[in-house]
């Protein structure tokens, strides 16, 4: 199964590194069949990334009111849906990008995970994450490279499905 490890942010914006910052402790210990890349992109350029690949793992920052950073949210495309109206071709979000490809017969990803962390400070001209967002790193690239193997390990996510049902 071919898969892509996509980080995502920038890395000089403080914790909207974090994707970056993962996926690069992810390089070195992934099979051929894995490929690792880093971008700081959406919408239509992120559906052109996803393209020839089975399963992708995206790793990315969130800002989500009262949760507390270093929080790990694992969701699934259809935990993303936000709405089906755009105002351009630059707001496209994931799940419209991976239907689009699907649409135009790109081979996009049957299975798609975000990791999605919490950050404290996504605006800030910094390099690296804050001390909570810096602390769930390598424990988040250890369950990833786990997910991947289809090896048991600790989780740090919180699975967003379970934790609406009550069951996390």
């Amino acid at each position: 199964m071919k898969t892509i490890i996509l980080g995502l942010g920038n890395t000089v914006l403080g914790d909207d590194g974090v994707g970056v910052y993962v996926a690069r402790l992810l390089r070195g210990c992934m099979d051929e069949t894995v490929a690792v890349r880093e971008a700081e992109l959406a919408g239509l350029d992120l559906m052109e990334m996803l393209n020839g690949y089975d399963r992708a793992v995206i790793i990315d920052a969130i800002l989500l009111e009262g949760e507390d950073p270093g929080t790990v949210f694992r969701l699934r495309p259809d935990d993303m849906k936000i709405s089906p109206r755009l105002a351009s071709c630059h707001d496209i979000d994931l799940v419209t990008a991976l239907a689009l490809g699907k649409r135009l017969r790109f081979h996009m990803p049957r299975e798609v995970v975000v990791y999605a962390v919490q950050g404290e400070d996504v605006l800030t001209l910094r390099e690296g994450c804050l001390p909570a967002v810096e602390r769930v790193m390598a424990p988040l690239a250890e369950e990833i490279a786990g997910f991947l193997r289809g090896v048991p390990c600790e989780r740090i996510s919180i699975d967003l499905a379970e934790r609406k049902s009550g069951s996390a």
